[in-house]
């Protein structure tokens, strides 16, 4: 492969964006949403062609097989990983709820040393966590990723690392130490994410000291949806701003020929956002501007926060 363009270092391939949940504050499936496009289930041609894409590739990228659904959901998922995990430029694993994760899958995710799992869960207390996340239960969750943690303990593997998320809302935020506590000895990083109400891209309410720059997601990421679009960035939840499609292009020709992105990128080199849908009120730009770095001990376990715009990630030093 000509190696003299873009590639995303991040690609994420949305298998399907149907969810076993209506979480609350969810922007595609929560009771107040602004999903405008269908649902479905990606067919197979798409991701093979992707993953024999990229094994013509010269560098790593950091593959993620989920969207705006729950990729559990998804029965070629493991054919998927089986496949992505003979190439070894590629890191690969997924964010889910952790509701679906049986103890055959988690055996696969060992057996197959799928890189990482994100798993979102909001707050340690069962009350606060099930109203959030609808028809979630938070015992059931637990156990499921519990049984995970010891699967890689008996078979001594370090992988899948495991990732927490936990969406800050106001009235849980006091969950958020013991929410450190309960996870940080099993994972990798555990975060803490700004709160964004439905439609919101916005990661603060009043002006903040930072200069802008770019937005890195313009030149780091690629989303394929369900259906073989490619979308501008993981905020393009509806692909309202469509660079092309895998049923006639190869990823390498969208990212770095597609007009719309190559309009997108020089607007933003160009400090000029306003018309530019999705970016005029986004503020992913400064997603990762590190506001604030800090160690502390917790529970005898030396433990480094950092705080962005967009999380505060706690992980062990």
């Amino acid at each position: 492969m000509c190696d003299n363009g873009f590639f995303p270092q991040e690609l994420i391939i949305e298998v399907t964006n149907f969810c076993n949940l209506r979480c609350r504050h969810c922007h595609f499936h929560g009771h107040k949403k602004l999903q405008k496009r269908k649902t479905g289930f990606m067919e197979p041609y798409i991701w093979n062609r992707v993953l024999d894409e990229l094994k013509e590739l010269d560098r790593p990228v950091n593959l993620m097989t989920h969207g705006a659904g729950e990729p559990l959901l998804y029965r070629q998922l493991f054919d998927l990983l089986e496949k992505a995990k003979k190439n070894p430029r590629l890191t690969v694993g997924f964010m889910c709820n952790g509701m679906l994760l049986d103890k055959k899958q988690a055996d696969m995710l060992v057996d197959l040393q799928v890189d990482f799992i994100a798993f979102s869960v909001d707050g340690t207390i069962p009350e606060t966590h099930d109203y959030y996340r609808v028809n979630a239960n938070l015992e059931q969750i637990e156990n499921n990723i519990n049984y995970l943690i010891e699967k890689k303990a008996q078979q001594k593997s370090p992988v899948p690392a495991l990732h927490f998320n936990m969406v800050g809302y106001p009235d849980i935020l006091d969950q958020t130490m013991d929410y450190v506590r309960k996870w940080l000895p099993s994972a990798q990083a555990v975060n803490i994410a700004a709160f964004r109400p439905v439609g919101s891209r916005k990661l603060w309410n009043k002006n903040m000291a930072i200069p802008f720059k770019p937005c890195p997601l313009l030149w780091n990421q690629m989303v394929v949806s369900y259906d073989g679009k490619v979308g501008l960035c993981c905020e393009d939840i509806n692909i309202e701003v469509p660079l092309g499609t895998l049923y006639k292009n190869t990823l390498y020709d969208i990212y770095n020929t597609s007009p719309g992105l190559i309009h997108y990128r020089k607007k933003h080199l160009d400090k000029n956002l306003s018309e530019l849908h999705l970016c005029s009120d986004c503020h992913s730009w400064a997603g990762d501007v590190i506001l604030k770095n800090d160690v502390f001990t917790l529970d005898g376990i030396q433990v480094k926060s950092q705080v962005t715009p967009a999380f505060t990630t706690y992980s062990r030093v």
